[in-house]
C-alpha cells in the first residue's frame, strides 16, 4: 500500500533501486540486458548448490534473486529491504559508503570475498 505522502514512496522506491543496483553490481544506466547478465553471473557463482560450504550462500542468493526480480519485475522484497541496515551498521574507513560504488565494493569484500 502507497504512503500517504508519495514523496517518501518515491524516495523509498529510489533506495530500493539503488541497493538492487549495489547487490547486481551494476550502474544506474544499465539495461536489461545487464541486469539479465548481471544477475546470472552472480546467482551461478553464488548458487547454494554450488557453495554447499557456505552456510550463507542461500541468503545471497536470495538477495541476488530479490534485486533482479525488483529490477524487472517491480517486485518488493524484505531481504532487500534489510540490506541498507547491513550497510549503515558498517563503521569502516575502508569503503566510502555514499555513494553506489563504496557500497557495491564493500558488499562485494563482505558476502563475496571468498569467490572472488
Amino acid at each position: 500500500m502507497l504512503n500517504n505522502n508519495w514523496q517518501d514512496e518515491i524516495a523509498l522506491m529510489k533506495k530500493r533501486d539503488i541497493k538492487a543496483r549495489i547487490v547486481l553490481g551494476i550502474s544506474e544506466n544499465a539495461n536489461i540486458e545487464e541486469i539479465k547478465h548481471a544477475f546470472h553471473h552472480f546467482a551461478l557463482i553464488n548458487h547454494p548448490d554450488i557453495n554447499k560450504k557456505d552456510s550463507d550462500a542461500a541468503n545471497k542468493f536470495h538477495l541476488i534473486c530479490c534485486a533482479y526480480k525488483y529490477l524487472i519485475e517491480g517486485e518488493i522484497c524484505e531481504a532487500l529491504d534489510e540490506f541498507e541496515e547491513t550497510i549503515i551498521e558498517d563503521s569502516s574507513d575502508k569503503y566510502c559508503l555514499n555513494n553506489s560504488w563504496g557500497y557495491w565494493c564493500w558488499w562485494r569484500d563482505k558476502y563475496f570475498k571468498d569467490n572472488l
